[in-house]
């Protein structure tokens, strides 16, 4: 037993040992190992963290640089929810300010993110939301590399506008529609009355005296009424086609028709009408003279029918590329912001027929003044 204790006792003694030379040789590589870790891996490691920092820097201030003229409001924020940055848009629309920190949810309530977890987890997120009047379309897109997140305002108030503006005119172009149809009908009915009650009777009228008639001095004496009425008859029946269709627009053109109708219209109510012109009057397209003879005479008869003025007054100005028509009374006026498009289908009539024509209409009207109507057509137009 002693021997094989010496025996071992010298094993270990002795520096040429094996097991010496196997530990000796793990050292040796550990060191090795540590050694290209520390000066290859790690500065290796080190250039690739500084590289790819760099390059997200250098991303990051490509964004901004883009965000800067972004037309629509970019905000970044932190994983609080703090704004870290914002583009001018931003601050246009938002009002936010570069002193001091702002929590998103204090300027967006709405905007009830948990910032932290959705960058934390990448998270592109999308909702809808409206301030100061628009509405915006909002992205959020978490970055996790960079502890923060970017928020985008789309603006799309434009889009909801114009879509309210086509839902808005298909309403008020169906009222129109119903309103020319009733239009129609009641001036049917009016046509129908008036050949009734007025040439009709005179007709009848004629027919029972050429029936009562005896004797000659009888017979005189009726056609002293027969010729009466039969001139009045004339006089109405002109007056009625007139209305439909005025043959002296046809041959002298639109400024003598609406001469015409004013006169007829002054001689018929208690209101003073005038019609004048400046420069050369000249002829239309046939089609346009019906439609302004149409526009002047709606005009007149809300004049008649609303204004309760004593008197009016209509100029036609011929310049070289355009025609004017100005109709001014001493009414009472009105607001025009305050007529409903929808109530008020005689003005909604005549912008219309204006528009076809490619023309303007502008009103102005007070209590004081009366009421102004511009009609602008373009001769290239007509």
């Amino acid at each position: 037993m002693e021997n094989g204790l010496n025996a071992y006792k010298k094993l270990l003694e002795n520096p040429y040992n094996p097991i010496y030379f196997s530990f000796l040789f793990f050292l040796v590589f550990i060191l090795v190992v540590y050694i290209i870790y520390l000066k290859v891996i790690v500065p290796l490691k080190k250039k690739h963290e500084n590289e790819k920092k760099k390059l997200e820097i250098d991303n990051l201030r490509i964004i901004g640089a883009f965000s800067e003229s972004d037309p629509n409001p970019i905000i970044r924020t932190n994983i609080k929810g703090d704004i870290i940055h914002f583009n001018k848009s931003a601050y246009n629309l938002f009002g936010i300010k570069q002193d001091g920190k702002i929590n998103l949810h204090k300027i967006f309530p709405e905007l009830n993110y948990d910032f932290q977890k959705e960058i934390e987890n990448g998270s592109n997120l999308q909702t809808d939301l409206t301030f100061g009047g628009k509405h915006f379309s909002v992205y959020f897109y978490g970055i996790k590399t960079l502890s923060m997140a970017r928020i985008y305002f789309i603006d799309y108030t434009e889009r909801i506008n114009n879509e309210q503006r086509i839902i808005e005119s298909e309403q008020k172009y169906r009222a129109l529609t119903f309103y020319l149809q009733d239009h129609l009908e009641t001036e049917k009915e009016r046509i129908g009355l008036e050949l009734h009650d007025s040439i009709g009777q005179n007709l009848y009228l004629v027919k029972m005296k050429l029936n009562s008639c005896n004797d000659c001095d009888a017979f005189n004496r009726s056609l002293i009424e027969v010729n009466s009425t039969l001139d009045s008859t004339i006089a109405e029946l002109r007056e009625i086609l007139f209305n439909l269709k005025p043959k002296v627009l046809e041959d002298l053109g639109v400024f003598d028709a609406v001469t015409v109708l004013s006169e007829n219209l002054s001689k018929n109510f208690s209101v003073n009408g005038t019609v004048e012109y400046i420069g050369n009057p000249v002829r239309l397209e046939r089609k346009a003279e019906l439609y302004l003879f149409r526009i002047i005479q709606e005009s007149i008869s809300n004049i008649l029918r609303h204004s309760k003025a004593t008197e009016y007054h209509i100029q036609f100005v011929f310049s070289k590329k355009l025609i004017k028509v100005l109709i001014s009374d001493n009414g009472v006026g009105f607001e025009p912001e305050s007529v409903s498009q929808y109530k008020s289908y005689g003005l909604l009539n005549m912008s219309e027929r204006i528009k076809v024509l490619n023309g303007r209409m502008k009103i102005t009207s007070s209590d004081e003044d009366g009421t102004v109507l511009l009609f602008e057509l373009p001769y290239e137009a007509i």
